[in-house]
């Protein structure tokens, strides 16, 4: 079943890499970065550090993870993505590798990691949960981190469906049950507001289930929050404010 959902996923990817697009090429053959001030506090210097993001897309935020002197890699399901990334890696300048591969089942050679890193969407592609933690685990070198900054669950299951009101669109607690039933705005760009957007399979974890995985898989806890974008509650008015709309968890590997 697992592996069903995964190659339905992939193709749908496919399908819409071409529509995605990242940050103007030039701003990282500049040095640039994507990621948030906040995100490069928590990983701290990452020079000649062998960083890994899974479920890279389009490669914008390895490419921002090499400009910052990391040794970094981008796996992400979608063959059509890894191209992409190659050709912006190119296009840029920057060295950066690059993995067509299930997120659950990354390269051999990808071990002994200082950080894994996933963001804004990732989590709620992973069919099992304890699968996802002890692999992220496995793969770190003692003392190396996973850093977790993603849609909060609450915000998948709430959607905005007129001025000034919310309406629950999904189940909080679905865990392991895929859905396929998706609002809108909630679809990877590329298949936003697209007539022809192809079907996608999703999960809901819980905040808890999340950490709680990371740390049965034997990482210590270093940083857990949530935080508001009303933004992301467009229409919703002032209240957008009063919602978690993602989280952020680092957790990192014993040394000892």
């Amino acid at each position: 079943m697992e592996g069903f959902v995964a190659e339905a996923n992939r193709a749908s990817w496919n399908l819409i890499a071409p529509r995605r697009e990242g940050v103007p090429i030039e701003r990282l053959r500049a040095g640039g970065v994507v990621l948030e001030d906040f995100e490069q506090r928590l990983a701290g210097d990452v020079s000649g550090r062998r960083v890994v993001h899974l479920a890279c897309s389009y490669g914008d935020e390895v490419l921002s993870w090499a400009n910052l002197g990391a040794r970094a890699t981008g796996v992400d399901i979608s063959d059509v993505a890894i191209a992409d990334a190659r050709e912006r890696a190119a296009a840029a300048g920057i060295d950066a590798d690059f993995r067509r591969a299930d997120m659950l089942d990354p390269p051999g050679d990808l071990t002994d990691l200082d950080l894994i890193y996933l963001s804004w969407g990732a989590i709620c592609w992973v069919p099992d949960l304890a699968a996802f933690a002890t692999t992220v685990a496995a793969r770190l070198r003692p003392g190396g981190s996973v850093l977790l900054c993603d849609h909060h669950p609450a915000w998948e299951v709430l959607s905005v469906r007129e001025q000034g009101r919310l309406a629950v669109v999904g189940d909080y607690f679905g865990r392991d049950r895929p859905s396929t039933d998706h609002d809108d705005a909630k679809l990877p760009q590329g298949a936003r507001g697209e007539p022809d957007a192809p079907g996608f399979s999703t999960f809901v974890w819980p905040v808890s289930d999340v950490v709680m995985a990371l740390i049965r898989a034997g990482l210590h806890l270093d940083e857990f929050r949530e935080a508001p974008e009303p933004a992301l509650y467009a229409g919703l008015g002032p209240a957008a404010g009063a919602l978690p709309a993602y989280y952020v968890v680092k957790a990192s590997k014993p040394s000892g």
